[in-house]
């Protein structure tokens, strides 16, 4: 009997595992192009929502056609508003003392909401933490903290507050005098 010797590639055929990742890569490939479809289609049935910038686009269209190519008084007036930090408050809360898109201020502890003008009128309007009158000692349990804080070199360190009832009274209580802006000249001694 005469031997015929046969070449391994024509007796086996592709493994089983090389197909099976190969079917497996090609059903995520499909999966993804169905997802980023779906996503487009999403997309395209949301509303046309206009933000606060088209809208001063507009503004400084109007009073730039009105002042003829003057400056835009109202726009920059709206900016100045929005960029003013509120004195007392800590820089982990700044976002907290800006108006939401309802121009309301919510309090810090969230037990409720007010109009953002009735923050710092000398009136408690949050009783709990006394967070809407940073600047005034209206609140009993307000807290104002002070410009200067002392931090580690990482960055880590407690903040520096006063008792919201010690503002203005006289006696320079932070170490950079940011708790007496009324008449009392307090000096800097943070350093020492």
């Amino acid at each position: 009997m005469k031997k015929t010797w046969i070449k391994r590639e024509n007796i086996y055929y592709v493994p089983f595992y090389k197909q099976k990742s190969k079917m497996f890569l090609l059903g995520i490939f499909c999966l993804g192009i169905l997802f980023f479809i779906y996503q487009l289609l999403f997309i395209y049935q949301l509303p046309n929502v206009s933000t606060p910038w088209k809208d001063l686009r507009k503004e400084d269209k109007q009073t730039q056609q009105d002042d003829g190519g003057g400056e835009f008084r109202e726009t920059t007036k709206i900016l100045e508003d929005t960029i003013k930090i509120i004195r007392g408050t800590r820089l982990f809360d700044y976002d907290s003392y800006k108006p939401n898109f309802e121009g309301k201020f919510r309090c810090l502890d969230g037990s409720k909401e007010i109009p953002f003008q009735y923050v710092n009128d000398d009136f408690c309007d949050c009783p709990g933490d006394g967070s809407d009158e940073p600047s005034t000692n209206a609140c009993k349990n307000g807290r104002f903290y002070c410009k200067y804080q002392k931090r580690h070199i990482t960055g880590r360190g407690r903040d520096i507050f006063i008792f919201s009832s010690r503002i203005n009274d006289g006696i320079c209580d932070c170490c950079d005098g940011s708790d007496e802006w009324e008449g009392t000249n307090c000096r800097n001694r943070c350093s020492t």
